[in-house]
């Protein structure tokens, strides 16, 4: 009897989803429906699901202007484009979000013009 219920949690440890992934460290930014992730100067697009949408409401609390780059590490993994898709060669599809940052003061300086 034990050896079954043994058996039974191992198999319901085992089965429980894991949020897998290579991790990431990078800038990420999200604006006019579309997010972007540059790593030095890789630049991968987003897939756009729950986990970037947590990552851009987190994001709001450290960006003063909405096309602020915040720092994030994720574990995710890269996906080739399809064909007939815009944008980038590869997608990065995040797994698991490990952390939400600010950037130092001086990566998010842009030249603004206008107002």
């Amino acid at each position: 009897m034990k050896k079954i219920i043994t058996l039974l949690i191992l198999i319901a440890f085992l089965s429980c989803k894991t949020e897998t992934g290579t991790p990431y460290t990078g800038d990420f930014v999200y604006y006019a429906d579309a997010a972007v992730f540059q790593i030095g100067n890789d630049i991968y697009g987003v897939v756009l699901d729950e986990k970037a949408e947590t990552i851009t409401k987190q994001a709001k609390a450290f960006q003063k202007d909405p096309t602020d780059m915040v720092k994030v590490e994720v574990l995710g993994e890269l996906i080739p484009k399809e064909e007939n898709e815009e944008g980038w060669p590869f997608k990065l599809k995040i797994n698991k979000i490990i952390n939400v940052s600010a950037l130092e003061a001086h990566k998010n300086n842009v030249i603004k013009l206008g107002n």
